[in-house]
């Protein structure tokens, strides 16, 4: 078999096409002439001695469409040698089926078979076998646009069909002869190897795919109160990379498995619209207006501040509840009484004295963080006059010590607390943000490339 053309393969209708001339070569004692004609070398013909001898009923097993090719007449030529040696020549062109495994797609090599087998008789009557040199021959100049072909393999096998006609049709199978085409058939296979070329998509898809992606990430550079601009940025971006998505992917057949383009496609999605959904929060927590006191400034406390701020601000009224030590400093006699309260301010309730004549009662009027506020702020606790002698001499003792005065201290239940204000909160995430993308899309990038090479 000499192949001159191999057509592109259809993906989406699972064929190929291919342009071949086919030899036959068996011998019929009945056609020898070397006695009765010494001198005749060989006898050549065309369609009218092949309508005259006994030729070979071959068909192609997944042949979709085939004719004999020829400008004016068929291409056809049957050579007879004085021993009874028959050579027939055809050539013809066929578009095969070609069965396909898109999962790997466009990274997919696929295997194309070509099967001849004898359509009338059986393995008994006839087989059908390669020649032993070069059983199929390429065409030097072939080429093709999508695949190139890296490798083919010959091989013979038979292919067995069991007719088992009931009782009732049994008489009529066997008067049609059923019975006849049952038995082993004699089969010849062509394997080619193709591999895509995948040049195409790269610079058409992934690339373009790569660089929407990252593009998508500029947002993190722009304020998150910038709603025009990353709303614009990430909706443009999304619309663009499904438009490039259904251009690249629809000469594909609609299977039922996942390809590796889908993969690639849902993952790209997924990061672009996160940075969707990442503008959405961060410009949610712009324009909250209370602080946030942090016990750690890290991923973990700064998303469970600001997804649950419920709870977190419950979390810190049970840590302001525990105000031991504020309590017994209200206790306290006279001039060791801790009058300071670390945000708390003081407004003077009463000038007169109960329990000491230089002692005001005051009532702490919390500035803890919401929640915090209704545990703290009915606590009363007497403290000394501007005229008292503990006052001055505590004055004097913080000029000493350095002490700035009371609003440098906190409460002991929110000591090492930090705290941030919603702007600084949303641009610490989209500093994060700025590296966990990247990041992120390299390490899929290396799982990605990994598979489908492999």
């Amino acid at each position: 078999m000499f192949v001159y053309y191999l057509g592109s393969v259809e993906t989406h209708s699972l064929q190929f096409s291919a342009h071949l001339m086919i030899r036959y070569r068996w011998k019929d004692p009945r056609l020898a002439y070397s006695v009765t004609a010494p001198t005749i070398s060989k006898v050549i013909g065309e369609k009218v001695i092949r309508e005259r001898i006994w030729v070979p009923h071959v068909y192609l097993v997944n042949e979709h469409e085939s004719k004999v090719m020829g400008a004016d007449k068929e291409d056809v030529i049957v050579t007879v040698k004085p021993s009874g040696t028959v050579l027939f020549s055809i050539r013809i062109k066929v578009t095969m089926m070609c069965i396909m495994n898109l999962q790997k797609f466009p990274f997919d090599q696929q295997t194309c078979p070509m099967i001849f087998e004898s359509w009338m008789y059986n393995t008994t009557e006839m087989a059908l076998h390669w020649e032993q040199n070069s059983p199929v021959i390429l065409d030097e100049a072939l080429r093709l646009t999508e695949y190139s072909l890296s490798q083919f393999t010959a091989n013979e096998s038979f292919q067995t069909y069991n007719f088992t006609p009931d009782s009732e049709s049994d008489d009529m199978s066997m008067g049609m002869g059923m019975d006849k085409f049952g038995g082993n058939y004699s089969r010849l296979r062509v394997d080619f190897q193709l591999k895509r070329e995948v040049g195409h998509y790269i610079m058409d898809y992934y690339v373009p795919s790569i660089l929407l992606v990252v593009v998508s990430w500029v947002s993190f550079w722009l304020d998150p109160n910038a709603v025009p601009g990353r709303t614009t940025l990430g909706t443009s971006t999304m619309l663009t990379f499904i438009t490039l998505t259904r251009n690249s992917g629809s000469p594909l057949p609609k299977v039922s498995y996942i390809k590796a383009t889908e993969i690639w496609f849902m993952v790209c999605t997924a990061f672009i619209f996160g940075s969707l959904v990442e503008f959405a929060f961060v410009n949610t927590i712009w324009r909250r207006k209370n602080n946030v006191e942090l016990k750690k400034v890290n991923t973990k406390y700064v998303l469970k501040s600001t997804l649950t701020p419920t709870l977190h601000r419950k979390q810190l009224m049970e840590r302001c509840r525990s105000c031991p030590d504020m309590v017994e400093e209200g206790r306290k006699p006279g001039p060791e009484r801790n009058i300071y309260g670390t945000t708390n301010t003081l407004s003077v309730g009463s000038l007169e004295s109960i329990h000491d004549p230089y002692a005001s009662t005051y009532t702490l009027n919390s500035t803890l963080p919401a929640g915090s506020v209704t545990d703290c702020q009915d606590i009363v606790v007497p403290i000394p006059t501007a005229t008292s002698k503990g006052y001055k001499a505590h004055n004097m003792a913080q000029a000493d010590t350095g002490m700035s005065g009371p609003s440098s201290e906190r409460p002991s239940g929110l000591q090492g607390f930090t705290t941030m204000t919603p702007q600084e909160i949303a641009q610490w995430i989209d500093r994060r943000s700025r590296a966990v993308f990247p990041i992120s899309f390299v390490v899929f990038n290396i799982l990605y490339w990994g598979f489908v090479w492999i």
